[in-house]
């Protein structure tokens, strides 16, 4: 999985909610459509889901090799020596600020937490994607229930195919 970003497609997590004119338009077709849309929804979110497992995966390995590249670079720093065999950097704020200047510079790490903060951004989109199948799910039983009038309306309009 490692240098592999996969965007996601679109913020939107599934189809709009009925407009007020469709609503008035509710008829036996569309409560079966609504659903079999809402018998999808549960598939829909658990691959989303599997995205946001495997975007977390990609954040852990890249934060690992971010982790590593930093630890090498305090390394080298606190090894650092004048010729008089004294540390270069005597003090905390003297490491902190050539850490700073040496990681800026170094392309390979840069490459890293630029990698880390898409993938997060990716992982970001596709919770978005996740509550929004979760309200339409919500949204539709809701329907469901105010024009099938009982628990097991979706069974019933179904059943009626």
């Amino acid at each position: 999985m490692q240098g592999t970003v996969n965007p996601p497609t679109s913020v939107s997590g599934g189809s709009s909610p009925p407009s007020p004119t469709k609503i008035k338009k509710m008829n036996k077709e569309r409560l079966t459509q609504l659903a079999e849309t809402l018998l999808e929804i549960p598939e829909r979110i658990a691959e989303k889901q599997g995205m946001v497992l495997d975007y977390n995966e990609q954040i852990q390995s890249i934060s690992n090799e971010i982790t590593q590249i930093e630890s090498v670079i305090k390394s080298e720093i606190n090894a650092q020596v004048d010729d008089n065999g004294k540390k270069l950097y005597s003090n905390a704020e003297s490491r902190e600020a050539a850490f700073i200047e040496t990681a800026t510079s170094n392309t390979d790490l840069m490459s890293k937490k630029t990698s880390l903060s898409s993938v997060q951004g990716y992982m970001a989109i596709e919770r978005i994607k996740i509550e929004a199948l979760s309200n339409e799910q919500r949204n539709i039983r809701s329907i469901l229930y105010f024009f099938g009038g009982s628990e097991d309306s979706i069974e019933r309009i179904m059943s009626q195919r």
